[in-house]
């Protein structure tokens, strides 16, 4: 979230549902239109889906970034980062278990307060949170929070917080991280590595750092400005790709130091890039002020061991609606599916088609594929179409093995049918040539 400009998020488990976030998050519910009229207060997303309103929350002010617990239970459970550093815990009022309403409220604090830019839950341990802060001299900048934290040294005792409506609640504060990293640094993006939860790559001020836990005091970095919004291919977890200013970075984390490849600069400063959780190697980037998404597809061809070469590139741009797109996301499931989002909460449902290629068979089968599917369109084998197509027709003289009887010549007309008056008459001739130059 950058200002005042509108995020989104789909529900991790929840293929219905997703979260619009500016001052304040909005649950939003999606359902089909193909055979039912729009619902009075519903949203026309697209020509078959519309959205309607669930619930507001508006209890987390200062809004700088928000993450989506990813395990199923509470299934609306947010973690929202705020302008002054903290965390909150956070729910959309559709969780009742008595299990996590505890978590509801819960606030993780850091030392000193200054910006949080970005959080990311641990995708195998779920009540890892890591936070991504601004510089602070005297601090970290990326703080891991265990969000069941229950150690008593590291719990304020419960203080009264002040809403703006007037009332008060009782808030638990959690000031001692699980981890503290990265000090004297300031923190842009996060993501953990899915192959070891022990892994969490940061993009810091002038470098990329992966920081592995078991080892804190160490740490594998390589000097780049590209340190925004870093995120893993979900197909290819060595993959990587950031960004700065105008330029994406696609990094091989088996090869650290440097990218080993950068995609075309773009003329205005990017905003979002993600990766497509449905598709291998289909990367999304977004533009400042503009209502394009570009697509790379990224295509890998078998290279001899050793040979440093870059992937084929095949780069194309989608338009989901006329207004700025202020941010998007991918669909979890549907495939090629994401919802893009306007400054002004304009929302839409799109879906990426994909580029068709054609092959055209010697036997005049028509084939093609799409996305996951292949089709295949073959010729109907009647004597109408057998007749019009030369090509089929040769083919099938060509099994039957015509013209090669040089016994009995005559009988040629018959592999070739038996259809063909003409046809006949000459390998009849041809036949009393053969008989009479013979005698």
């Amino acid at each position: 979230m950058s200002g005042t400009k509108p995020d989104i998020l789909w529900a991790p488990h929840q293929v219905d549902r997703f979260v619009v976030c500016d001052s304040e998050l909005s649950l939003y519910h999606v359902e089909s239109t193909v055979n039912s009229e729009l619902k009075a207060g519903s949203l026309r997303l697209s020509e078959d889906s519309a959205a309607t309103l669930l619930s507001i929350n508006s209890d987390t002010p200062y809004m700088k970034c928000v993450a989506w617990y990813l395990n199923y239970d509470p299934e609306c459970l947010l973690a929202v980062g705020q302008a002054n550093g903290r965390v909150v815990l956070t729910s959309l009022g559709q969780d009742h278990n008595s299990k996590f309403k505890d978590l509801i409220g819960k606030e993780f604090v850091p030392k000193h307060a200054r910006q949080c830019n970005t959080l990311a839950w641990n995708p195998l341990d779920s009540n890892w949170l890591a936070a991504g802060l601004d510089k602070h001299r005297a601090d970290f900048s990326v703080l891991i929070w265990d969000i069941c934290s229950k150690y008593t040294p590291d719990i304020v005792p419960m203080e009264k917080v002040r809403l703006s409506a007037g009332e008060t609640e009782t808030t638990l504060l959690v000031t001692k991280p699980l981890y503290e990293l990265g000090q004297n640094d300031a923190c842009l993006s996060l993501c953990w590595l899915p192959r070891d939860q022990k892994l969490l790559l940061a993009g810091m001020h002038r470098n990329l750092a992966i920081f592995d836990l078991r080892n804190t005091s160490q740490k594998m970095f390589v000097n780049t400005k590209a340190v925004q919004g870093v995120t893993v291919d979900p197909y290819f977890h060595d993959r990587v790709a950031s960004f700065y200013e105008g330029q994406v970075a696609i990094w091989d984390l088996r090869k650290f130091e440097k990218p080993v490849l950068t995609l075309t600069e773009q003329p205005k400063p990017l905003t979002k890039v993600a990766w497509c959780p449905t598709r291998t190697g289909l990367l999304a980037t977004l533009t400042r002020d503009s209502n394009i998404i570009r697509l790379y597809d990224m295509q890998h061809t078998p290279t001899p061991i050793g040979d440093e070469t870059e992937p084929t590139i095949i780069e194309r741009s989608v338009q989901p609606c006329d207004n700025y797109i202020a941010s998007f996301a991918w669909h979890p499931t549907s495939q090629n599916r994401m919802i893009v989002v306007t400054p002004n909460r304009t929302m839409s449902d799109f879906t990426v088609f994909e580029r068709i290629s054609l092959a055209w068979s010697p036997i005049t089968s028509l084939m093609w594929a799409c996305g996951r599917h292949l089709y295949e369109c073959a010729e109907e084998e009647n004597d109408n179409s057998l007749e019009k197509d030369i090509a089929t027709k040769m083919r099938l003289r060509a099994l039957s093995r015509y013209g090669l009887d040089t016994e009995q010549v005559w009988r040629n007309h018959i592999l070739a049918g038996n259809e063909d008056p003409q046809l006949k008459s000459l390998w009849y001739t041809l036949h009393y040539i053969l008989y009479i130059v013979n005698l």
